[in-house]
């Protein structure tokens, strides 16, 4: 019986080809797409989840909470945190790990390579279990001057991961020994993605290349936050529990901030090492916003796949009627009829699924090279591919059976004869084509929202000149600081160069250094502005291109305009220093027009006077999504880190090549790092850019599913209406006339779908939008350009096809039954 079910179920599939490839193709994209969303939200949201115990390891995390401003998380702690953690809640906590990152510059071949090497306590790798190939984990990191390294690192510097025991040697001399090889990281670690680590050493570590000094030097500075810590807390304890003692430590180690600003409450949380990745406090990972995002796109395109499905299985079905009531006249039972009907539904969807599963193997490196993200081949493996798409298979085929095998097997033979070409079911095909394309729709708008909004935010007014605008980076360490004027001297005597200029960070940088501001006569109590505050060179403004606004910026004439880190920190009585406000900063300071700010006294810290030299426009340092914030800029050359250059228009490629020599002249043992700046600016806005080029290609990819469906609707109603084609054309009827009456059945559920998604898209990316201060609007003439995208697609589907309908002569279409 299975078998003489599945010739019949092979013969149809060959008789109605058409119909099949149309099913086929339509419904493995949607399964493609969907298992391709499904695999990689899948691997977004398990990550460091192989870890034997990672369900106590959690990472510490500072927030502040204060009446009327917004609640601040930071993952970036103080050094002596971490050993405060293991005194004071030793029956609470088991372990803690300290993890800093640093440059190290060492020698491969005959240029100098810039790495990042990752300072750690000695139980790292306790914690963080990643398979060792040689070494031992438990003692790797005991020692100073030692480094672990992955598989891939120590076949770049030793030509083989046999590498224990052999030194990695650094520019500035030092020394680190291999104590430990670890295979390459997974995909799906923050160590491979987050802050992608290769390699490995003691906290202890001395690298002699200026960086030992101030790391020894905030040994007790509880203010000094940049390191992550992570505890892994003893079996039983409640995470929650724990955290009530978080303020009372805070207390007992440092003064608290409550005087500047009254009613700010400082605390620590324990964020679960699972959830890192989803809940993206550096704005490393990815958002929960992001994930739904895919997770919607992925069942609109699947969805408009199995309606596709469904409304063409069932219209073929309504044509198979005089078949089921020739088969239930010569014996043929229900229960038959039934099998046979889903076994073909399931047979369309299976060969579905096969084609989609091709689809991914295919199509998934480069979807995944568009996101920009690395997935381990595990995660594509077939099984995985299967087990998800064989239920949805199952489902997908007995939905589209369902309508033929009891529907149509229900009636009596001579009522199925009677209405053979009468099935009804109209509406709900038009209903099925309607849901379709107002999915199609708002795929389409939100493809056009989100490219606008992105070239509006990448070229909005960022208050600089980014274009013609070079970085050189890499100054921050000694022999960089001790030949940054020479650099700067040098530069600017290079044809073609307009302007030189260092700081400590370029705009986009997402970088921040804060401090309290107010003015001499603000009331006793008042709380204390905070303010970003850049360090610069004297020459930097100009060279960004900053427009002053009133007074001054700084003079390389005036010696006095130059400070230090440890001036400030000293805060020498009875000497100001001269900055320059942002006309935001003025106006919160309460300053004034910029004229009137020009030499005012501003306080800074604990007390500090700064003179207001000069008041400049808003600099937009981080993205669209950010207010402009008030910046004050100071003079201080100890801490710069990139050089600015502004080339000239007469700048070509031997200007390039002399501020490279220039470079290599200088800094023989400093890697050469340059970008220009508004290649830099761009890459902050390279996640929406990619996020819209997927957005248009599923939004193709709904748009393709969907005329799919509506050619084989057109085709399906074409031939239930060839009798009265016929009759029409022998009355007089055109070819256009024809053509205009089948195109307009099909423009009524698109017309109507139109109606629906324009809400629907108005209102989900009205809340998108939302996340932007500086934001387009909607404009309506969007919405009207996709319901006309969309039409004219539906047109061109169905035109075709009339067309040749309608040109058939009159009486073959009467000779039809």
């Amino acid at each position: 019986m299975l078998l003489n079910h599945l010739r019949v179920a092979f013969r149809v599939l060959v008789r109605q080809r058409l119909y099949a490839a149309l099913n086929v193709a339509g419904l493995a994209l949607g399964i493609a797409t969907a298992a391709m969303m499904g695999l990689f939200v899948w691997h977004e949201t398990h990550f460091d989840g192989f870890h034997s115990q990672g369900g106590r390891i959690f990472r510490v995390i500072q927030a502040q909470y204060a009446p009327a401003l917004a609640p601040t998380r930071r993952i970036e702690t103080s050094k002596p945190l971490g050993p405060a953690l293991a005194q004071d809640l030793a029956g609470e906590v088991e372990t803690v790990v300290r993890v800093v990152r640093h440059a190290i510059v060492l020698r491969d071949g005959v240029a100098p390579v810039e790495d990042t090497v990752y300072l750690a306590d000695a139980p790292f790798f306790r914690l963080f279990d990643f398979p060792f190939l040689a070494g031992d984990p438990a003692t790797a990191l005991v020692q100073p001057g030692t480094v672990v390294m992955t598989e891939s690192r120590a076949r770049r510097y030793f030509g083989t991961a046999d590498a224990l025991g052999r030194t990695l040697t650094l520019t500035s001399g030092a020394g680190l020994v291999v104590t430990g090889v670890v295979r390459d990281l997974p995909s799906n670690t923050l160590f491979s993605r987050e802050f992608p680590a290769t390699l490995w050493t003691s906290i202890a570590t001395r690298f002699q290349d200026g960086w030992d000094p101030l790391f020894a030097a905030k040994d007790g500075r509880w203010r000094d936050e940049f390191l992550q810590t992570f505890v892994m807390l003893r079996p039983g304890v409640d995470p929650a529990a724990l955290a009530s003692r978080f303020p009372g430590l805070l207390a007992a180690h440092r003064e608290g901030l409550q005087a500047v600003v009254p009613g700010l409450v400082e605390t620590l949380e324990l964020q679960p090492l699972t959830a890192m990745h989803t809940d993206p406090l550096s704005g490393l990972g990815i958002a929960p916003g992001t994930l739904v995002a895919f997770i919607a796109i992925a069942c609109l395109v699947l969805g408009i796949a199995v309606v596709n499905f469904v409304n063409l299985s069932t219209a073929r079905a309504t044509l198979r009627a005089r078949e089921v009531a020739i088969r239930k006249t010569l014996g043929g039972r229900r229960g038959q009829l039934v099998g046979q009907f889903l076994l073909e539904s399931t047979l369309v969807a299976g060969l579905s699924g096969l084609l989609g599963l091709v689809l991914v193997e295919l199509a998934m490196p480069r979807f995944l090279s568009l996101l920009t993200v690395r997935m381990d081949a595990g995660f594509l493996s077939g099984v995985w591919l299967v087990a998800a798409i064989l239920p949805l298979v199952l489902v997908v085929g007995l939905a589209g059976g369902i309508y033929p095998a009891f529907v149509l097997s229900r009636p009596l033979p001579t009522d199925l004869l009677r209405e053979s070409r009468t099935a009804g079911g109209g509406r709900l095909r038009a209903g099925l084509v309607m849901l379709q394309f107002t999915a199609a729709v708002v795929l389409v708008i939100a493809t056009i929202v989100m490219g606008q909004q992105t070239r509006y935010a990448s070229t909005q007014n960022l208050g600089f000149r980014a274009d013609g605008a070079m970085v050189l980076r890499g100054l921050d360490r000694p022999a960089g600081l001790a030949g940054i004027n020479a650099l700067h001297d040098a530069v600017l005597r290079i044809p073609g160069v307009a302007a030189v200029g260092a700081t400590a960070n370029v705009p986009s940088d997402r970088s921040e250094w804060t401090n309290n501001y107010r003015l001499p006569e603000a009331p006793e109590g008042a709380p204390d502005l905070l303010f970003r505050t850049e360090p610069v060179d004297v020459d930097y403004l100009q060279a960004l291109g900053v427009p002053l606004l009133a007074g001054r910026l700084f003079d390389p004439a005036r010696p006095g305009d130059v400070t230090s880190h440890a001036a400030i920190r000293a805060g020498t009585a009875g000497t100001t220093i001269p900055v320059v406000l942002s006309v935001t900063a003025a106006a919160r300071l309460g300053l004034g027009a910029p004229e009137r700010a020009v030499g005012r006294t501003v306080v800074y810290g604990a007390g500090l006077p700064l003179t207001v030299a000069g008041v400049v426009a808003d600099v937009q340092f981080g993205t669209a999504r950010q207010a402009l914030e008030g910046t004050v800029y100071l003079a201080m050359r100890d801490e710069l880190s990139a050089m600015l250059v502004r080339l000239s228009p007469t700048a070509d490629a031997a200007t390039l090549a002399a501020i490279d020599d220039t470079w290599r002249r200088l800094f023989p043992d400093l890697p050469l790092k340059r970008e220009f700046l508004d290649d830099h600016i761009r890459q902050v806005y390279a996640d929406e850019a990619r996020q819209g080029d997927l957005l248009a290609l599923f939004s193709g990819l709904a748009i393709l599913i969907a005329c799919l469906g509506l050619f084989g609707l057109a085709a399906f109603t074409a031939e239930r209406r060839t009798k009265e084609i016929g009759i029409r054309k022998v009355l007089g009827a055109t070819v256009a006339d024809i053509v205009q009456l089948l195109i307009w059945q099909f423009s009524k559920p698109v017309l109507v779908a139109n109606l629906v998604a324009w809400p629907v898209a108005w209102m989900l990316m009205g809340r998108w939008l939302g996340g932007y201060v500086y934001r387009i609007d909607l404009n309506p003439l969007v919405f009207a350009l996709a319901s006309l995208a969309a039409l004219l697609v539906a047109w061109a589907t169905v035109a075709g096809h009339a067309a040749r309908v309608a040109s058939a002569k009159p009486v073959t279409a009467l000779r039809y039954e």
